[in-house]
């Protein structure tokens, strides 16, 4: 499954807070597992992410370490919104 995930930025400097965000989902990916591809500049948000994980509670785990991390980290992106997407053969077993 992958999961579409749209933030908005309110920083000073986007070239540096991007590489601490790359860090932080490095750190995530390290403890959770998944693929994450981006950062890509959509038209409706700031950035977009791609997640690519096996299970929905991917999602629920990692949003916890990021929110938590991007605070500590004194960052300002902020969640904008999220789309999973399945092929028909996760959707219906």
């Amino acid at each position: 499954m992958i999961i579409l995930s749209k933030m908005d930025y309110e920083g000073e400097d986007l070239q540096a807070d991007l590489r601490k965000l790359e860090a932080i989902h490095s750190r995530i990916q390290e403890k959770l597992g998944g693929r994450i591809e981006g950062p890509y500049l959509p038209q409706d948000a700031s950035l977009l992410y791609i997640f690519h994980v096996n299970k929905y509670e991917w999602l629920n785990e990692a949003g916890r370490l990021w929110l938590a991390e991007v605070s500590k980290a004194k960052l300002r992106f902020s969640p904008k919104s999220y789309e999973i997407a399945v092929e028909p053969k996760e959707f219906f077993g």
